[in-house]
């Protein structure tokens, strides 16, 4: 027995486990046996191979040692391996491990005990410093680890990694199975509890697990701290008020009073109607301790996100004060209106933008839909409020890019861009004039942005308005300019808008520019400003009048200041100068006083014109008199060659003209045109200057370079007026233009039959001719019968021309219309007119073959059988022709006779026309008609030689 108890320790020497206890032979072997077993687990193996197993010996009864009988033997050795075991029983193996561990990885609740009973220690420590409950914990042994823990073990031993067998059994959902009533009110080295390490270890379940055991929720830690106050120590994780409100229903109690809400919450139990200091709510003290985990778990059990205080501010509100960005974000995630008002008419947004992180806090707001353009009760928008606390551009542009209003006025009438003008910020003046924000509006004192920054002086004055458009305007028409003149700004202030590029010209809605107010409140500085800036001086307003016409009428004091030599030596677009502008306004002293500072009198603008000529304009006798009183000409010409009596009759000026009629010889002055006073007078359809020329001996018969004089004009107008004042004094009426035209013709080809029709009373001739051989006759022929009943009267109607052509025959001739020829006829024209050649209308249209004007004409008493100088008739060349002209000439009229009695058969029996005869006798014609001669058409036959149409033409018996 001794030999085998003696290899055990040898085998244990060498490296080996081997367990030895002072109990009875056979236990030892067993154990001797498990120990062998063990070895294949060991992770080293070091040493001599151990002597081979004893061949089996027959069984033996076995007898345990007896201390005291080793003692009272003397056996020493005996008694020192009796008690090396226990020696060995601590001590690790080369990997680090104690028989503990590998008894508890074994899951040998024997061995253990043996071990501990062998006096091992129930927490050695591996390499890692882990213990074997800890083995047993990871391993989710119940039985083992519970009879470590009844052994001594100790939940709290920390490994290297710093954590103990009650952390890992926390992590793993083990609690329940570790722990018992016992080792619940156990503690760590730092006085924890295992509930303190579960509410540590955030971990409800745990919790949970260690208050079925009914454990002291009060107990304190070496630090001081409840449970309930360990629980407090994690506001931001959702898990600590789960926690929390378990303790807190056991009746925990905790010194933190950041969290008295929250035990009173739970206490209350209806999280929602509790309520605190100024009516906060659960939500609002959750984001006024910056709790978001507890804000996040009386959210998820129904507290309403919008709830509000006393005060009507919702936790939103409340978060956006403090700053608390993560409780805002977790409550605008659960909804929260973020354009809810609270009492004072504040959004979350307006709350936001003077706390801490306010642009992260404007961000988060506008991408959850907050609206900038809502008024708080001081009627200032976010964007008011951004402005005024200085907020930098990029963050402008974010509120003007979510709809912000630009021009949105608070309570005072101030708007973002006052608050930015008055601030002086270089940034957001520029970036708000850019967005188009409106310089001119007035706040409840009257100001602008505009007058603000012209108060403030030059520098200010270009930061509002270097961004804005250079045309920029009022709803009046007004430019920062006529603000500058209203407020008497510095010149320097005007001088830097000029620099800027801003017109200093430009007019307002009643045509007022900022030199018209300079000069009108005779303000020097201001007004020398904008002379030094360009402003224009000719500049007319509504009523006609320029800043140079004011200054004229000024008291002396303005012209003293306003005509510099640069004012005297400037032009306008027209190179009209100050005389020009002081004739046209009819200021008689002011030109005097121009004369005075050595303005030139007769100077010619663009086109010419001299001052006298412009008085003109206007009709200003006293201006006119009072440049003639300075030696002015009045008989000089612009570039078109018109003179002032040109110009006065051009402009109307019929008390100037009555002025300048006394200081020429002739008023038929011609310009370049060789157009007369009257000619304009005619062509302006002015009776009044028409008759006043008249009276003056103008010349209505004075042509110009192409001849064509007033009375053409008049004509051509259709002017009755004017032709029957001029036609009573005119010599010829038929005076003709280069172009051979009368103002009669002129009048026919412009279409005024009112004209023509007094013109041919009055005796002009209807066949004067042109170059072209167009008549007044021939015109009205092709224009159709109105013309022609227009033209054509008693008296011109018998008239020919110089070739004999009566008005029938030029009818005919030009447009051989039944209409026309029945016109000419009633209007008195003769039918039997002949030409030259002795040919009447009747002639030409039967030769014309124009049988249905033929039938006018005899019917209106055309003689058929008059003569020719080549002897030819009218019947004769019907006879000729045939049929049809002998029935347009005789179809009404069948025995019509000839002064000796002859009638058409007679006609047709003399040169043997035997159709004639037969078309005669259809139509009726009588044969036994006698002529003077006593002849019947069959003698006229017989005589001749026609036998044939003598017996044709036998009577009837």
């Amino acid at each position: 027995m001794r030999m085998l108890v003696y290899y055990w320790f040898w085998s244990y020497a060498h490296g080996e486990y081997m367990i030895l206890k002072d109990i009875g032979m056979k236990t030892i072997f067993l154990l001797a046996v498990g120990l062998a077993a063990a070895l294949s687990f060991s992770c080293v193996s070091s040493g001599p191979t151990p002597p081979a197993e004893p061949a089996s010996q027959p069984k033996q009864t076995t007898v345990e040692p007896d201390i005291l009988a080793l003692i009272e033997s003397g056996d020493t050795i005996g008694l020192q391996q009796l008690f090396k075991g226990r020696e060995l029983a601590d001590k690790p193996g080369a990997d680090g491990r104690y028989p503990l561990h590998l008894a508890t990885v074994k899951n040998s609740l024997e061995m253990v005990d043996l071990l501990l009973a062998m006096g091992a220690k129930p927490d050695p420590r591996d390499a890692d410093g882990k213990t074997p409950l800890r083995y047993a914990v990871d391993a989710g042994d119940e039985r083992m680890a519970r009879s470590l823990l009844s052994k001594g073990a100790s939940v709290f031993a920390i490994d290297s990694a710093g954590v103990t067998p009650l952390d890992s059994a926390i992590a793993k959902g083990f609690t329940a199975k570790l722990l018992d009533r016992n080792t619940v009110a156990t503690r760590g080295l730092d006085g924890r509890t295992p509930l303190h390490m579960a509410v540590d270890r955030l971990s409800p379940d745990a919790v949970q697990a260690i208050l079925a055991l009914d454990p002291d929720v009060n107990v304190k830690d070496a630090a001081g701290r409840t449970p309930l106050d360990a629980a407090y120590a994690h506001p931001g994780s959702p898990i600590s008020p789960i926690i929390a409100e378990a303790l807190v229903t056991r009746n925990a109690a905790s010194s933190v009073d950041a969290f008295s809400y929250f035990t009173r919450a739970v206490r209350d139990t209806n999280y929602a109607r509790t309520r605190f200091v100024d009516g906060a709510t659960v939500l609002h003290e959750a984001v006024r301790f910056d709790q978001r985990g507890f804000l996040t778990f009386f959210l998820d059990r129904g507290v309403p996100v919008d709830a509000r205080n006393a005060s009507g501010s919702t936790a939103l509100h409340e978060a956006m004060k403090s700053g608390a960005l993560e409780a805002a974000k977790i409550l605008l995630a659960k909804g929260a209106d973020p354009n809810s008002l609270d009492g004072n008419g504040s959004t979350p947004l307006h709350l936001a933008l003077p706390g801490p992180g306010a642009n992260a806090a404007m961000v988060l707001l506008l991408g959850q839909g907050a609206n900038p353009s809502i008024k708080d009760k001081s009627g200032d928008t976010a964007l008011q409020i951004a402005v005024a606390l200085g907020y930098p551009a990029q963050a402008i542009e974010m509120l003007l890019a979510k709809g912000a209003p630009l021009d949105s006025a608070n309570a005072a009438g101030d708007t973002a861009l006052s608050l930015a003008t008055r601030r002086r910020n270089a940034d957001l003046v520029p970036l708000l004039v850019a967005k188009g924000a409106n310089i001119f509006v007035k706040n409840s004192t009257g100001e602008s942005p505009l007058s603000i920054a012209l108060g403030d002086g030059p520098d200010a004055a270009s930061l509002l308005l270097k961004a804005a458009p250079k045309d920029i305007k009022d709803d009046t028409g007004e430019t920062p300019y006529h603000l500058a003149v209203r407020l008497a700004a510095s010149p320097a202030t005007i001088e830097a808008i000029a620099k800027i590029g801003l017109n200093p010209s430009v007019r307002n809605i009643e045509g007022d520019s900022p030199l018209h107010l300079a000069v009108r409140r005779n303000a020097r500085p201001q007004g020398e400003a904008l002379l030094k800036a360009g402003a224009d001086p000719y500049s007319l307003n509504g009523s006609g009048k320029s800043p140079l016409t004011l200054a004229l009428v000024a008291p002396s004091s303005t012209g003293s200041w306003f005509f510099t030599p640069a004012v005297l030596a400037a032009r306008d677009a027209s190179g009209n100068g100050p005389m020009h502008y002081a004739a046209m306004a009819g200021l008689p002293d002011g030109i005097a006083y121009l004369a005075s500072l050595g303005t030139k009198i007769d100077e010619p603008n663009a086109d010419g014109r001299t001052a006298v000529m412009l008085s003109l304009r206007n009709d200003s006798v006293s201006a006119l008199r009072a440049l003639l009183a300075l030696g002015a000409e009045s008989g000089r010409r612009d570039n078109s060659g018109a003179t002032a009596m040109h110009l006065a009759v051009y402009w109307s000026a019929r008390e100037g003209v009555k002025l300048l009629a006394e200081t020429v010889k002739t008023v038929d002055l011609r310009d370049y045109t060789g157009k007369t006073p009257l000619r304009d007078a005619v062509d302006k359809d002015d009776r009044d200057m028409i008759s006043f020329l008249l009276s003056k001996k103008a010349d209505p018969l004075a042509g110009d370079n192409t001849g064509k004089t007033p009375l053409h004009a008049a004509a051509r107008l259709g002017d009755p007026f004017a032709i029957k004042s001029m036609v009573s004094i005119a010599e010829r009426i038929d005076t003709r233009d280069d172009s051979g035209v009368t103002a009669l013709l002129e009048a026919m080809y412009a279409g005024s039959l009112d004209a023509a029709r007094i013109l041919a009373a009055s005796g002009a001739s209807i066949h004067a001719r042109d170059a072209t051989g167009e008549s007044p006759l021939s015109f009205a022929a092709k224009a159709g019968v109105k013309s022609l009943g227009v033209l054509l009267n008693n008296v011109n109607a018998r008239i020919s021309d110089a070739d004999g052509r009566s008005v029938v025959r030029v009818i005919l001739e030009t447009k051989p219309g039944a209409d026309e020829v029945t016109a000419a006829l009633a209007a008195g024209a003769p039918p039997n007119d002949r030409d030259a050649r002795g040919r009447s209308p009747l002639h030409f249209s039967v030769s014309r073959r124009l049988y249905d004007i033929s039938a006018i004409l005899v019917a209106a008493g055309a003689d058929a059988y008059a003569r020719d100088v080549d002897g030819n008739t009218p019947a004769g060349l019907a006879f000729t022709d045939g049929e049809a002209s002998i029935r347009a000439v005789f179809g009404a009229r069948p025995n019509l006779v000839d002064l000796l009695g002859d009638g058409p058969l007679h006609y047709a029996a003399a040169s043997g026309q035997e159709k004639g005869i037969v078309t005669l006798l259809a139509l009726g014609s009588d044969t036994s008609l006698r002529n003077a001669a006593g002849e019947i058409p069959a003698d006229v036959a017989r005589r001749r030689g026609f036998t044939t149409l003598a017996e044709l033409l036998k009577p009837s018996p």
